[in-house]
C-alpha cells in the first residue's frame, strides 16, 4: 500500500458523523459535543462563527454562532491521528420571538 492510501484510510476510518446536517438560527449559538477532537476548519466563516470550547473536566464542544443565511462545511478534529467530525452547517432564519 502507498503512504497516500494509508493516510486516506486512517483519516476515513476516524471520521464521525460525516455530513451530519446541523441547523443554526441567525444570531443563536449551537454547541456540539466533539469528544476529544481538537482544531476546526470551516469553508465559509462569513456564515458562522466557529469556536472550540473546553469543558472543565470533560470533553470539547464545537460552538457555532449563526451570522447570515447560508451553508458551509466544518471539520472538527484537524489532527489526523485523532477522530474528526464533518458537519454540514445550514444557517436558517432566526425564530420569531414570542411576546
Amino acid at each position: 500500500m502507498t503512504r497516500a492510501f494509508l493516510a486516506l484510510a486512517l483519516v476515513s476510518s476516524t471520521a464521525h458523523a460525516d455530513g451530519t446536517r446541523i441547523e443554526v438560527p441567525v444570531g443563536e449559538t449551537v454547541e456540539l459535543d466533539v469528544g476529544y477532537a481538537i482544531g476546526s476548519l470551516c469553508d465559509d466563516t462569513s456564515v458562522v462563527t466557529p469556536e472550540m470550547r473546553e469543558r472543565v473536566g470533560k470533553t470539547n464542544v464545537f460552538a457555532l454562532t449563526g451570522v447570515k443565511l447560508g451553508t458551509t462545511l466544518c471539520r472538527v478534529g484537524t489532527d489526523v491521528t485523532r477522530s474528526s467530525y464533518l458537519f454540514e452547517i445550514h444557517v436558517v432564519p432566526a425564530k420569531p420571538k414570542k411576546h
